[in-house]
């Protein structure tokens, strides 16, 4: 008996469980179906409607206007597609069903009325079926439903209304026969379109002296539009007629005035329909010839220029500041003198940069335009490169005076090389003072001016000297890092070689960021536990110049040229009182000549270090320990120079000339590290790992 009543509570809670899915299905079906067919709705207290679908399927459609509407509707898996109808106003039940018979037309398909069902079938197969059929005359209104219609005709010939006017005027969908014996028309089309075409029918059914018709059809022009003008023309034409027929016989009475010819647009097709004599006719045959052309498409006032050379964005910054300028000007001349008119038209124009293509977006009238092209062709021009190579040194004052003795010698090998910068050469010389050329002011006291501190400039040219009888050009900054390289007393910071554009800025660093502690917290509740706030500083060298091209083929060089560096502290510990910088810095700007070189100098930087030698334990005995100990100080100047050579790059063989130029300075050196490492047995006598020049090339 238990297991029977589990079994029958079990079969109860199935049944719910079921009842329960179904009702969720159900609602969740109804959420779906009202989310996509949108909304459908009567007008509380009226027999009106509103409907407003989003992208709703016919199908779903077709179910809400046969709820509307309580018509039955008829259609097979071919009916299909979505529509979106948008309709705030309020409308009556008839309006919303002429609303759906239009939407089915305009997705292909027409409905026939067949008993109590409604059919809906693709449009091209309506006039297959049984249509209603109507009356002309009955009064019945049209609708986008495809009907039957008979038109009887008094004037014009059944066969030829059809074959000759209507024909042309009629979808493929659709179907038009003539029945002379009661001079009739048969068409089979949507409600509207024949109402269209009877307009036209009654239009020209009239009694009518004139005898031509013509259909002519428009290509590019609008009937409607076309059909006024030659209206005008061909009333005007009949006015000037009458007027000149009134003038000649005013005395006379005419028996009849001359009927005017008839143009009839269809805008469904596009064509004019002309009835009249062959004159007019021809007339206005010769007016659509000119009308009916292809529109002109007008030239866009945005033209895009594309650069070749410049940057688009500086361009344009600068055209748009010489159009403000003009602005302005235009502006206060036309205060000053009103009926004067600027010369310009630039209350329009416009010009924006587009620097992924580099390239102007200028709007503009076309003069502006190419006056505006006209100054960009002049600013978009090839600019020259500028390829600097630089040497900085740190030397002391003696080595100043042996780096400058040492550049002036330059001898001939039994090879094919040349070798120069033998220390036992020209050991008379003054130094780098004797380097400038003859005839430069205040050049010769260039090492007194360098050892006072003050600023060193110079120029000086490449060496030159002769090899087997020919006169060879070695580069003197190539010269000068081999000597360096030499002696122990000068150290070559930095030797970079840079390539950049006129009046573009180049730059080079080289150093380190190094962590400084900037903040030291104790925590006083926990013993030991400290908080450092640490920052960071670069230590590096640092170079940036600007060249500038000018006419004469001079260089001049904003030069910025800073180091700095980490020194050991004078006034504590590091720990507490932290790191020491030492920095020199040198702003200047120099003119050089093409491929020469220009030195900079007179940063010095002394050096004083205290050296104690003592006797220990005696040594610290007070006072009398001077007894057992010395102290020597001894005091070093550094001297920083800098060696600047500009050269300037007109065209692409210039610089290959100058890449392979540095390609043999960076073979060479190799060779010389490859030589430094041999015995000196092994090389020949008499040279020395110095600048070599193959085959008098540079």
């Amino acid at each position: 008996m238990s297991n029977r009543r589990f079994s029958q509570v079990m079969s109860i809670r199935k049944l719910n469980i079921i009842a329960l899915a179904a009702l969720l299905i159900m609602v969740v079906a109804t959420g779906v179906l009202a989310e996509t067919k949108g909304s459908a709705r009567k007008v509380p207290g009226s027999d009106k409607v509103t409907l407003d679908f989003k992208d709703i399927t016919l199908p779903d459609l077709i179910q809400t206007v046969s709820e509307l509407t309580g018509k039955n509707f008829l259609y097979d898996e071919s009916v299909k597609g979505k529509v979106t109808v948008i309709s705030p106003d309020e409308m009556t039940m008839d309006e919303a069903y002429q609303l759906f018979l239009t939407v089915l037309n305009v997705k292909g398909y027409t409905l026939i009325p067949s008993g109590k069902v409604n059919k809906i079938i693709p449009t091209r197969e309506a006039k297959e079926n049984n249509l209603p059929t109507v009356i002309d005359g009955s009064g019945k209104r049209a609708s986008e439903q495809f009907v039957t219609r008979l038109v009887r005709l008094k004037n014009i010939e059944a066969d030829v209304m059809a074959s000759t006017v209507l024909a042309p005027l009629i979808p493929k969908t659709s179907n038009i026969v003539a029945y002379p014996p009661t001079n009739t028309l048969i068409i089979t089309d949507s409600g509207t379109n024949i109402e269209r075409l009877v307009r036209i029918v009654r239009e020209l059914d009239e009694p009518s002296s004139l005898d031509l018709l013509e259909v002519i059809p428009l290509q590019h022009a609008s009937a409607e539009e076309v059909a006024k003008i030659a209206s005008q023309v061909i009333s005007q034409g009949a006015t000037t007629a009458k007027s000149s027929r009134s003038t000649r016989a005013k005395n006379v009475k005419t028996a009849g005035e001359k009927e005017v010819s008839k143009v009839i647009p269809f805008s469904r097709t596009n064509v004019l329909i002309v009835i009249g004599n062959s004159d007019d006719i021809a007339a206005v045959k010769d007016l659509v010839a000119e009308l009916d052309q292809q529109p002109t498409r007008e030239r866009s006032n945005i033209n895009v220029y594309y650069l070749e050379n410049a940057d688009a964005e500086s361009l344009a910054k600068t055209l748009n500041e010489i159009l403000t300028g003009i602005r302005t000007q235009a502006k206060s001349t036309r205060t000053a003198q009103p009926n004067q008119a600027a010369a310009l038209t630039t209350e329009a124009l416009s010009i924006t940069a587009d620097k992924p293509t580099n390239s102007l977006i200028i709007n503009s009238n076309t003069e502006d335009y190419e006056v505006i092209k006209g100054i960009v062709r002049q600013l978009d021009i090839k600019r020259k490169q500028v390829f600097v190579e630089a040497l900085i040194l740190e030397l002391s004052m003696d080595a100043t005076k042996r780096l400058g003795a040492s550049l002036q010698g330059a001898v001939a090998t039994s090879s094919d090389s040349v070798v120069f910068g033998s220390s036992n050469l020209n050991s008379g010389a003054t130094g780098l003072g004797s380097l400038a050329p003859t005839g430069d002011a205040g050049f010769p006291s260039l090492l007194t001016q360098t050892i006072d501190g003050i600023l060193l400039g110079g120029l000086f040219s490449p060496i030159t000297t002769t090899l087997n009888g020919e006169e060879i050009t070695i580069p003197a900054l190539s010269a000068l890092i081999d000597i360096s390289k030499t002696d122990t007393d000068v150290n070559i910071l930095s030797a970079p070689r840079l390539l950049t554009s006129d009046n573009e800025e180049a730059e080079i660093v080289v150093g380190q960021n190094v962590p400084i502690i900037t903040e030291r917290l104790t925590d006083t509740t926990n013993v030991g536990a400290q908080s450092v706030s640490v920052e960071r500083k670069d230590v590096a060298l640092t170079l940036r110049f600007t060249p500038q091209v000018t006419e004469g083929d001079l260089v001049r060089l904003n030069i910025y040229q800073e180091i700095t560096n980490l020194a050991q502290s004078s006034v504590g510990d590091v720990d507490e009182v932290g790191p020491t910088f030492t920095k020199r810095l040198l702003r200047n700007t120099v003119l050089a000549e093409n491929g020469k070189t220009v030195v900079l100098g007179g940063l010095i930087d002394t050096n004083i270090q205290e050296t104690i030698t003592k006797t220990p334990l005696l040594g610290d005995i007070p006072f009398l320990g001077w007894l057992f100990k010395r102290k020597l100080k001894q005091e070093t100047k550094t001297n920083l120079l800098i060696f600047i050579t500009p050269t300037i790059i007109r065209n692409p063989e210039d610089l290959t000339e100058i890449t392979l130029r540095s390609k043999n300075v960076m073979s060479q050196m190799q060779v010389d590290k490859v030589r430094s490492s041999l015995p000196a047995a092994a090389l020949p006598a008499g040279t020395w790992s110095g600048y070599r020049s193959v085959d008098g090339g540079q």
